[in-house]
């Protein structure tokens, strides 16, 4: 192994204990959508759940929507193909789920709303009929989290204390960015949302996966163009040095907002499983 796979290994681990972020679940699953970042996520889990014997059972869900990223027609996607076959022959179980709903438009701006309620209507039933104590892992890294903060200071026109006087729904989209940036959530239903590679940024993910040879998604959304985010981490890439995830911590704990340690509400989250990843 390489000197970045080792220094991402060592960095996973580090957030992993240090933050407790495997403590509470007696049961783990990842949403795996087959992205550079849950690929990740999902190697690095994998050596760390076998070098520490954890029993625990970790189940790894996905579900390909939008279909345009996995499918021609009926036909998978080549790279698709790859990334299911490679996963088998690491003897991992994955379940594979392919939505009814219809693929959106290729102009649809709105297209994000569309693929969130196809992905939740098969991801909601699946983590409701799991026993509480269930540890739900997703792939956010840290130009997730900077974007997500970005259009946090957007909507409250760099303001934090004009959160509470945004009109719905604008408050509560607004307030579930914060949710997404925190690394580990004990929800009320008593499951828990943990976010363990948030403090990773998109070149160490390309480095490690280059170096570890694993395959992931390629085809790009066709509607990234409307996408706030990646035209955000687009302009990241050029960047030398971005904040760190504790700047991020420091910088809203200055302004009175705690992210971890069960800092938040859940008053906005409206969903009966509190699930708002996908």
């Amino acid at each position: 192994m390489t000197n970045i796979v080792e220094h991402c290994y060592s960095k996973f681990k580090n957030i992993v204990e240090s933050r407790n972020l495997l403590d509470g679940p007696n049961r783990f699953l990842l949403l795996f959508s087959c992205g550079k970042d849950c690929t990740m996520l999902l190697d690095l889990l994998l050596r760390y759940f076998e070098e520490n014997n954890i029993s625990a059972p970790l189940e790894v869900f996905s579900v390909a929507f939008p279909k345009h990223m996995y499918f021609d027609g009926q036909q998978e996607k080549q790279n698709y193909a790859e990334i299911k076959q490679y996963w088998q022959q690491r003897n991992v179980d994955i379940t594979y789920v392919v939505p009814t709903d219809d693929d959106f438009a290729d102009d649809d701006k709105h297209g994000c709303s569309t693929c969130k309620k196809a992905r939740k209507a098969v991801i909601d039933p699946f983590v409701n009929d799991k026993e509480s104590q269930l540890g739900i892992f997703t792939g956010f890294t840290m130009y997730d989290a900077l974007a997500y903060l970005d259009m946090l200071m957007i909507k409250c026109h760099y303001n934090l204390a004009n959160i509470n006087n945004l009109p719905e729904p604008q408050k509560s989209i607004t307030t579930k960015m914060l949710h997404k940036i925190s690394l580990k959530e004990h929800l009320p239903n008593n499951k828990y949302m943990i976010r363990p590679i948030v403090p990773f940024n998109e070149m160490e993910v390309e480095e490690y996966l280059r170096e570890r040879n694993i395959p992931y998604l390629t085809t790009p959304c066709k509607i990234s163009g409307y996408k706030f985010k990646r035209q955000y981490s687009r302009a990241l890439k050029i960047l030398d040095d971005i904040p760190s995830y504790e700047d991020i911590e420091q910088f809203l704990l200055k302004n009175g907002i705690e992210i971890n340690n069960n800092g938040l509400s859940f008053d906005d989250v409206v969903d009966d499983n509190f699930f708002i990843d996908c």
